[in-house]
């Protein structure tokens, strides 16, 4: 830490931990995942004609609900955008 001569207080603010903050932050971060699993699993429901038409297939919505390394939002904005180039490739 670093001190400065003048008055001998630290340059910067010390880390305080906050046990309030740190509950409402994995709150909000359970919150969001159960979100997106309803969201994913409501998508299950969906008709294949209806996927279709959003440019993915029912095993993209399980992959993205299994994958761990990749967001689902991103494993299937993925998905859809390869069906995407292989839709105006036909």
């Amino acid at each position: 830490m670093a001190l400065l001569l003048s008055s001998e207080r630290p340059a910067e603010a010390a880390f305080t931990l906050n046990p309030v903050k740190g509950l409402f932050r994995w709150l909000a971060r359970s919150r969001a995942e159960r979100a997106q699993r309803l969201a994913l699993t409501n998508l299950l429901e969906f008709d294949a004609a209806l996927l279709e038409d959003l440019g993915i297939n029912r095993q993209d919505v399980i992959d993205a609900m299994r994958s761990r390394q990749r967001p689902a939002g991103e494993t299937l904005a993925a998905r859809r955008a390869a069906s995407s180039r292989t839709w105006l490739s036909r």
